[in-house]
């Protein structure tokens, strides 16, 4: 970063080529062909997701992570046409490309691994830049996404501990053993949803008393938890946000621009948390109308706020 000031640094190890395929219906047998089929493209990845919906907020961004030499050029022109500043290690080989595939009334998301052949991911350059930033009163690190098999699982507790010591608030958005032990480095908020509860506190949360029990254990390690559940809203500090009643194109990136505007709200406004809470839940729903990642107008999360 150098000696600017960055208000949001988003780091994405794992980040996805998101492709969108639209069926005209569901299939009904083997071996059905669909012609002519439309398909959407979007550089992704879930911290990818979360530094783009904060730079549609306005906010100043830098993100960084790991992309692959092969097929840089397509996240250098996503990362310049929203304004965030390239702080990605390149290592040999392509991103990965996933592939959302729907249809009226149903869908399925076929994830590929990140960087699979890959020996030396090259993770000590990641956080080395963030080293000769000056510490901003503010400044938030958001570490978001799954770890490519060659990063050790214990590199988001490293990198929590790094990155609070130079007094920046840290947010992870992880799941399993990464999760866990992140969540021993104390990091000021996680984002677990209810299943990936079950490796945090020994428990999937299904009721009102069950969320309840899981915020207050894992508030004992962080100041503030977000436990999304489904099309069914999410938890902030153990007060549920009911979602809204909505037709889902895609849910590629609803829970990363849920925590965006959540940290962009609480953290970069100064909202309060029940104010942030309100906002997450109605971008996040407002993303699932967009297909392939894409951002929703801004315009449109508010309208999806006044009928919360």
């Amino acid at each position: 970063m150098g000696n600017t000031k960055k208000q949001f640094f988003c780091l994405c190890m794992s980040p996805a080529i998101d492709a969108t395929v639209h069926l005209p219906r569901a299939l009904r047998g083997e071996g059905e062909i669909f012609k002519d089929v439309a398909e959407e493209e979007n550089v992704g990845g879930k911290a990818v997701n979360v530094a783009r919906w904060l730079a549609v907020r306005g906010a100043s961004v830098a993100c960084g992570g790991l992309i692959g030499e092969d097929n840089a050029a397509l996240f250098e022109r996503e990362l310049a046409k929203y304004g965030i500043e390239d702080m990605f290690v390149r290592v040999p080989g392509a991103t990965r490309r996933n592939e959302m595939i729907t249809w009226p009334g149903g869908s399925v998301k076929l994830n590929r691994a990140a960087f699979p052949g890959l020996d030396n991911p090259g993770t000590p350059g990641v956080l080395d830049s963030l080293d000769a930033a000056d510490s901003a009163a503010g400044a938030v690190a958001i570490l978001s996404g799954s770890l490519p098999m060659a990063v050790p699982k214990d590199f988001y507790a490293r990198a929590v501990t790094r990155i609070k010591a130079l007094g920046w608030t840290v947010v992870v958005d992880a799941s399993g053993e990464p999760m866990k032990l992140a969540l021993d480095a104390k990091p000021d908020l996680i984002k677990p949803n209810a299943e990936e509860c079950e490796a945090l506190v020994g428990f999937v949360p299904s009721k009102p008393e069950e969320f309840t029990m899981a915020t207050a254990m894992l508030r004992e390690k962080a100041a503030h938890v977000i436990i999304s559940d489904g099309g069914a809203g999410a938890w902030f500090d153990g007060e549920f946000v009911s979602a809204p009643k909505i037709e889902v194109v895609d849910t590629t990136a609803a829970g990363d621009t849920l925590l965006a505007e959540y940290c962009w709200r609480l953290f970069g406004c100064g909202a309060s948390p029940a104010e942030a809470a309100g906002w997450a839940v109605s971008a996040g729903s407002a993303a699932c109308t967009m297909p392939g990642g894409t951002p929703p107008p801004p315009n449109l999360v508010e309208n999806v706020r006044k009928v919360l």
